[in-house]
């Protein structure tokens, strides 16, 4: 932990009471009888909770927050003169509660509470789950920004001056994991976690202790989900760094998901640890500017399949040399000589991680990509002719079969049939004329 020492605050400040003070205004307020409560699936079973009021700034943010995993990094990232434990060190520092708060806003910006709560006649329904210490729980985002609401103009927000909430009983940072990944998990009002910040927030949970199993079963999901999950994350991880962009986690959150997801998926059906490398640089190239292809998620399927035919263009613009191993091969293949292929396709590789030639790569890609498009477009009207003449075989075949009755109607058949026979005589005619050609 950082040896700088900042100064904690009195009690009424407006990010969290010092924590004496707010255990014995629990304390107070809990006396009371006849308190309302409030039901929370928690330690195992329905518990009711007492609700209480408490003035808007005794409650601290809690830092562990799963929605705001990814944007701390960023933030870090964005102010390399901050203390680096500013979210993993003590929670009660008040710089560590002013960060939280503005990425708290941030996000409430982003799912429209703060638009919604900017309507005074729009107030408080459910009361915010504290900790038996007076963190935040549940309910963070709206808590940031009724605090925001307040401080701009206390006259026409004084209703959130107190606000209700129920401290949970005395509990272990499990309890707390499992209340919150339920809370996740139910289908209601609130905004999903960013895929990124779920990432994170699982990854940084296995860092303190938790196994693939737990996040498992307390996130209800599949091994190969969560594993699917992680690789995804691995991939953005690695494309920011390639373009100088370190833990900026907002560069891939917002659409990408789907852009990652099929990177995965994509990237395990090729053999070869070259060919692998060279299918990702080339999808790096394109999210880098995904205009080029059209919808993105759609594309990396596509350059999977075409991968063969990407990497013939791509070796003809660069001349790549295909049987002599380039710079670095050894890290691909160890001691053992790459094959030609796979030579190639490692020196592709290298080709889209130079910055020089890679807008050149990027439009070689996306022209084979068009090229197939219309290709697929060609084959398909190609065969319309004989795909119309097939279907209307079966469906004379099946007239024959079923429709040769005495009880059918017969009006309009002979006008029908004489239309089919004109246009099975220019059919002919047709394939006589190409046929000559």
């Amino acid at each position: 932990m950082s040896d700088i020492k900042f100064p904690d605050v009195t009690k009424g400040s407006r990010f969290g009471w010092p924590k004496p003070a707010r255990l014995e205004e629990f304390h107070a307020r809990l006396k009371a009888s006849g308190l309302p409560t409030v039901q929370v699936a928690f330690q195992g079973g329905q518990q009711d909770i007492p609700r209480i009021r408490v003035p808007i700034d005794l409650p601290k943010y809690r830092l562990g927050n799963g929605r705001t995993a990814s944007l701390q990094v960023e933030h870090l990232a964005r102010h390399p003169d901050l203390r680096r434990d500013l979210f993993t060190g003590d929670p009660e520092m008040w710089d560590a509660q002013e960060a939280q708060h503005e990425l708290l806003l941030q996000l409430g910006r982003q799912s429209d509470l703060d638009k919604y709560f900017t309507d005074p006649a729009n107030r408080q329904s459910g009361a915010l789950l504290l900790d038996q210490d007076g963190f935040v729980v549940n309910g963070n985002r709206r808590l940031s920004v009724w605090r925001q609401l307040l401080a701009d103009d206390a006259s026409k927000y004084g209703h959130y001056e107190y606000i209700d909430v129920a401290v949970l009983p005395h509990a272990t940072e499990k309890d707390i994991d499992r209340l919150e990944a339920l809370l996740q998990i139910e289908k209601d009002i609130r905004a999903d976690y960013p895929w990124d910040a779920q990432a994170n927030m699982m990854l940084a949970k296995m860092e303190h202790g938790a196994t693939p199993a737990d996040l498992c079963h307390l996130y209800k999901m599949k091994d190969t989900e969560l594993q699917e999950l992680f690789d995804m994350r691995d991939y953005a991880d690695e494309y920011l760094r390639s373009r100088g962009k370190a833990d900026m986690w907002s560069e891939v959150s917002s659409g990408q998901e789907h852009t990652f997801r099929r990177l995965v998926q994509n990237r395990v059906k090729l053999s070869g640890v070259a060919r692998q490398e060279m299918f990702k640089e080339a999808v790096f190239a394109l999210i880098d500017d995904p205009s080029s292809v059209g919808r993105l998620y759609l594309a990396i399927p596509e350059l999977a399949a075409s991968l063969d035919k990407v990497g013939d263009r791509l070796s003809a613009e660069f001349a790549v040399d295909a049987t002599v191993p380039k710079d670095g091969l050894d890290d691909l293949f160890g001691d053992g000589r790459p094959s030609a292929p796979a030579a190639r396709d490692a020196a592709l590789a290298s080709v889209l991680q130079d910055p020089k030639q890679l807008p050149r790569a990027r439009d070689v890609i996306a022209d084979v990509l068009e090229s197939e498009r219309q290709l697929k477009k060609d084959v398909r009207k190609a065969g319309y002719l004989l795909d119309c003449c097939a279907k209307a075989n079966t469906a004379l075949v099946a007239a024959v079969k079923d429709g040769l009755r005495p009880e059918s109607k017969r009006g309009g058949v002979g006008s029908q049939l004489d239309q089919i026979e004109k246009s099975i005589a220019q059919i002919r005619a047709f394939l006589a004329q190409h046929a000559k050609n």
